[in-house]
């Protein structure tokens, strides 16, 4: 047994051929070992992290005309989530956008949340949002 634990888990000698528990005991109090296994999930882990991060894209929008709104809505389509910031907008502009955009969210199944006066967040189904943000009541989406 102890064989096969060398096996696995000693380090590389730095050419010398003398063989010492005690160094063995030091290296090990200084550094944890770390089994094959859990290498192996480490590994699989970080890789599906950089494939959820490849996948999802999140795209900021300012548009200055209700034109734009097109471009976001083929970002949606990409599956890729939008933030959306009216600010420039005049608030008939800005009310076309979030009907345009409310169709888009519609027809792909999507979500589509107000996270500050007159920024919103839209999202494909393949994006999910956990959480909620309070607005003040004089911060309301579009005053009518």
């Amino acid at each position: 047994m102890d064989r096969v634990k060398k096996w696995f888990f000693e380090e590389e000698n730095s050419g010398e051929d003398d063989y010492s528990p005690e160094l063995e005991n030091e290296a090990v109090e200084e550094t944890p070992k770390t089994s094959v296994f859990e290498k192996a999930k480490s590994v699989r882990t970080s890789d599906m992290v950089k494939q959820l991060n490849r996948d999802s894209n999140l795209v900021l929008f300012e548009p200055r005309s209700y034109s734009e709104t097109q471009e976001i809505a083929s970002f949606l389509k990409l599956k890729k989530a939008a933030v959306v910031n009216l600010h420039r907008l005049q608030k008939e502009q800005s009310k076309r956008v979030i009907d345009f955009l409310s169709g888009v969210i519609y027809a792909i199944d999507g979500d589509i949340q107000q996270i500050g006066p007159k920024i919103f967040l839209c999202t494909p189904k393949n994006i999910s949002v956990a959480g909620s943000i309070s607005l003040d009541d004089d911060e309301g989406a579009l005053e009518q």
